[in-house]
């Protein structure tokens, strides 16, 4: 297939020309073609399918490191194939998905029946994320790796294993397990607040405070994530010097939604002191872009975790963004029913979808001129693929996959939730408009449409 008359993102600039697919691979790339030499290179097309791109932007497949596609018995919320079509119509070409699910991904064979649940069902290329056994069992450990999962994911405002991940003890034998099989522990940071601080946050919030999202807030508050990823970091640097361990043998551990600036400023301070470290960390389109100010009718379709902050964080992480100082960028994806969605605030889950928004909000203010189009491609594409080893993603070359997201602006238009395909029919952008229009998206060469089969791969480390 040859994809011709486009401006195609590389080496952070747009370039006018032609792409030839064969067999889901970016083949060929040619820029700044004659009249004649387009229709040169259409004659090598062997499959006759062209497609004129009428000067529209052609990027990278995003990838989504950080998602929740329910399925097995939450599949009311979401399934494989109703998760996967909604990336891959945004133009989310891979995602990662997370361990939280009923019954809890902790052993090899619930892993496997998950992973088995997906083959064949999926639209976009999934990489699964492990919850840790219970008692850190060896043997299950091995077998969960075998599987060929991308990580384990801890929880430890809410462990979904029987060890307590604010144990000292417990979390360098996490360390160690990272250490010895060279594998990535993704950490929800968050220190929970005693009963007591809840309780009296509660009563402030019945007697004083008007703003729910803000009491959610303070239930969750960024002293908290800072606290634990001072913690995790502690414990990281304690374990390297007590082991005397070489560059090879450093634990990996990924920070999941950051949501503060005292968060990103002590993870960008203790890297500038480590380089080496592997440590990584994401942030979300809503911790970017809304804040516990946002005027929603129903505000437990913005009840998420962590919580929505004030607006000196999100302006914070937007003016990072802004000068391309951020790592990694994940939507935290989370389906729920309405039903779930509409009774007390307290009780609701936390959460909501993210794939169908994101690409929307986001590139909408590259569209306006507010974020640049090469920092976006870098957090969105190019830094998950380096960082999580992705070969063939996240960059328009000769003899990647060809995974692509094609873009035009256009006039301003709201994002209509009704339409999303993902189960959970919700956002807290649900008053927003977007300039953007994803025109086209392309998965391993094969052009994304209703009709469409689910032909995703399974990512397993590589």
């Amino acid at each position: 297939m040859i994809l011709y008359n486009a401006k195609i993102y590389t080496n952070g600039i747009l370039r006018k020309g032609a792409l030839y697919i064969e067999d889901g691979i970016i083949s060929k790339i040619r820029y700044d073609l004659s009249p004649e030499e387009v229709e040169e290179f259409k004659s090598q097309n062997k499959d006759g399918k062209e497609l004129d791109c009428k000067s529209k932007v052609i990027l990278p497949g995003i990838i989504d490191i950080h998602s929740h596609l329910r399925d097995l018995n939450q599949s009311y919320k979401e399934t494989f194939e109703s998760g996967t079509r909604a990336a891959a119509h945004s133009g989310i070409t891979t995602v990662f998905t997370m361990p939280n699910t009923d019954p809890l991904a902790i052993n090899s064979q619930i892993i496997q029946e998950w992973i088995n649940r997906a083959k064949n069902k999926v639209y976009v290329n999934v990489g699964f994320i492990a919850g840790v056994p219970n008692r850190l069992n060896e043997e299950e450990i091995k077998k969960i790796i075998k599987l060929g999962v991308m990580g384990f994911k801890i929880y430890p405002h809410h462990p979904i294993s029987d060890l307590d991940w604010k144990v000292k003890g417990n979390f360098k034998l996490l360390l160690n397990l990272s250490s010895r099989h060279n594998i990535r522990i993704f950490i929800h940071p968050d220190w929970p607040l005693s009963n007591q601080e809840k309780r009296e946050i509660f009563e402030e919030y019945v007697f004083r405070e008007s703003n729910i999202l803000k009491t959610h807030d303070k239930m969750h508050p960024c002293k908290s994530e800072k606290k634990f990823i001072d913690y995790a970091v502690e414990n990281y640097q304690e374990f390297i010097n007590f082991n005397n361990l070489e560059e090879e043998k450093y634990p990996s551990i990924h920070f999941c939604h950051i949501s503060c600036k005292e968060s990103y400023l002590l993870i960008h301070s203790i890297l500038k002191k480590n380089p080496r470290y592997k440590i990584t960390y994401e942030i979300t389109p809503h911790h970017l872009l809304l804040s516990n100010q946002l005027e929603i009718e129903n505000p437990i379709f913005a009840k998420v975790m962590p919580p929505l902050r004030n607006e000196n964080h999100s302006q914070f992480l937007y003016n990072k963004f802004k000068l391309g100082e951020i790592m990694l960028i994940g939507t935290d994806h989370a389906p729920h029913s309405i039903e779930e969605k509409t009774h007390d605030f307290f009780q609701a889950p936390s959460g909501f979808p993210g794939f169908e928004t994101y690409p929307l909000v986001v590139l909408d203010k590259v569209c306006k001129y507010k974020l640049s189009l090469e920092n976006f491609v870098k957090i969105a594409c190019e830094h998950p693929a380096d960082m999580f080893n992705l070969k063939g993603k996240g960059f328009i070359k000769e003899g990647y996959d060809a995974d692509l997201l094609i873009v035009d602006k256009v006039a301003d238009h709201p994002i209509n939730i009704a339409r999303f395909k993902t189960k959970a029919k919700f956002s807290p952008f649900e008053k927003f408009n977007t300039n953007l229009q994803i025109w086209k998206v392309f998965i391993g060469g094969e052009e994304v449409s209703e009709s469409m089969n689910p032909s995703g791969k399974i990512i397993t480390p590589q």
